[in-house]
């Protein structure tokens, strides 16, 4: 039989209570995470957390902070995101467990990641949005009605000067068919000043009429209403004093069936009414440039999304250039009935 000193056994309980003892060696720090209260808090972790202040609710189910849902509570929810910011590492390592610090340290980094490509989603996604929105209203027929308009005037001519260039506009458009209403605000630029144009418009009937016009002047803050029956076109001969309006009947070529009212501006007279198209009515048009279109044949282009710039280009027409009759809405179908056209002439274009 093997005898055991004393000394002997002494030193094995003593390892053994040593192996047993739940009391961590020296310089290493017991992992409590999850236990609460009593859990203890490494220093190294408990600063600031991006995840849990910038994703507050979605963070705090994620991490068994359920604090986190006083978002949710009128008031409480403009505090908690910074109380979360501070005290969210701490919460999170009571509330769970963790394998270690470090794997706690390696999951906050990614809420943080998280965070950042959700918030630089819901960027793009917003800005994506306004884009389309004020893209849309800028392509509506009582927006192009409003900068031919626009257009069309002297006032634009003289303050601004043409061509212009028109900035993305904002407001709203309402329409419930055969009605809607439109409050819209565009910026515009040209060779002698900037400005902003501000107009307000019905539909009725389907068709927009423009009830206000008027440009501020950038610089000095000045608002003008915009004349919207005058006209850039070309001026004719002096009518005499005595005849407000009278009728002239032309004899070129292209205007032989012409019958156009001509009104009385100042000392001289402008061209009105639509003429009427002789032969090709494709080849009729072409052959005006848009300043000697009446006011109005412009405000029927307009409904098809012509202007003074587009008219002019070789590289850039509106959308309604290119779809077929049928495709058409009514006012822009409405419009080239008013210029000549019918569904053959038009989709043979």
């Amino acid at each position: 039989m093997t005898k055991i000193n004393s000394s002997s056994k002494e030193s094995f309980t003593a390892q053994e209570i040593n192996f047993r003892s739940p009391i961590p060696q020296e310089g290493i720090m017991e992992n409590t995470s999850g236990q609460g209260k009593k859990a203890i808090v490494p220093a190294e972790i408990d600063n600031w957390n991006w995840g849990a202040f910038l994703l507050n609710w979605i963070w705090g189910i994620g991490n068994n902070t359920f604090i986190a849902l006083l978002m949710f509570v009128p008031f409480v929810n403009f505090v908690i995101p910074f109380v979360l910011g501070v005290k969210g590492s701490a919460w999170a390592w009571r509330n769970k467990e963790w394998e270690s610090i470090d794997h706690f340290k390696a999951v906050q980094k990614k809420w943080a990641r998280w965070t950042v490509i959700v918030y630089l989603g819901f960027i793009v996604l917003f800005a994506g949005l306004f884009f389309i929105t004020m893209s849309s209203i800028k392509d509506s027929d009582v927006f192009k009605l409003a900068e031919s308009q626009f257009e069309s005037s002297r006032q634009a001519s003289d303050l601004i000067g043409l061509p212009f260039f028109t900035g993305l506009p904002s407001g709203s458009i309402e329409i419930s068919e055969p009605s809607g209403k439109a409050t819209v605000s565009f910026s515009v630029e040209g060779s002698k000043g900037k400005g902003t144009v501000y107009f307000d418009a019905v539909k009725e009937l389907g068709q927009w009429q423009i009830n206000s016009l008027v440009l501020e002047e950038e610089i000095s803050g000045k608002r003008i209403d915009i004349d919207q029956h005058t006209t850039s076109a070309p001026t004719e001969e002096a009518v005499a004093p005595t005849s407000p309006v009278s009728v002239e009947k032309t004899d070129t070529p292209s205007e032989t069936v012409v019958i156009a009212a001509v009104a009385k501006v100042g000392t001289v007279q402008a061209k009105a009414g639509v003429r009427k198209p002789t032969g090709d009515v494709n080849e009729f048009w072409d052959n005006f440039s848009w300043d000697e279109l009446s006011a109005d044949e412009k405000k029927l282009w307009a409904v098809l999304g012509w202007n003074g710039r587009v008219w002019g280009s070789e590289t850039e027409s509106p959308a309604s250039d290119g779809t077929s009759w049928d495709k058409l809405s009514k006012e822009e179908q409405a419009a080239l009935t008013s210029l000549g056209y019918v569904k053959k002439s038009w989709n043979k274009e």
